[in-house]
């Protein structure tokens, strides 16, 4: 006497189903995670971005100080509030000069959206 089996084998199409499902949220996980990385690698880039326009900010401000320190050295005059000078993608403003030549000189550069400033004391 032979017992029917408790449980009787199963189709090949549901197995094929359940692969297919398995597959599915495996590939869903992987594009999560992938996603994710391109993301953090988003902000990482826009934080570098910052950075380069800040540094070159610095370095026109920088260089509106060198004109001061070489315009003071030589007995020339100073650059007159409010003169620009325009390096390409950077700016430098002589935001604040002393007509007499003794007072705070105040220098901005700007690249970008990245500003600097630098402020001289010259007796």
């Amino acid at each position: 006497m032979t017992h029917p089996p408790t449980n009787p084998p199963r189709p090949a199409t549901s197995r094929r189903g359940i692969a297919i499902a398995v597959l599915v949220i495996v590939f869903a996980m992987i594009s999560f995670v992938v996603i994710a990385a391109i993301g953090g690698a988003q902000g990482d880039t826009q934080a570098s971005a910052i950075r380069v326009e800040t540094a070159r900010a610095f370095y026109a401000a920088e260089s509106g100080a060198i004109i001061i320190f070489r315009s003071v050295a030589s007995g020339e005059t100073l650059p007159v509030t409010g003169a620009q000078i325009d390096l390409g993608s950077q700016t430098i403003e002589f935001v604040q000069t002393p007509p007499s030549g003794v007072g705070t000189v105040i220098i901005e550069g700007r690249a970008g959206l990245a500003r600097r400033r630098i402020n001289l004391e010259i007796q």
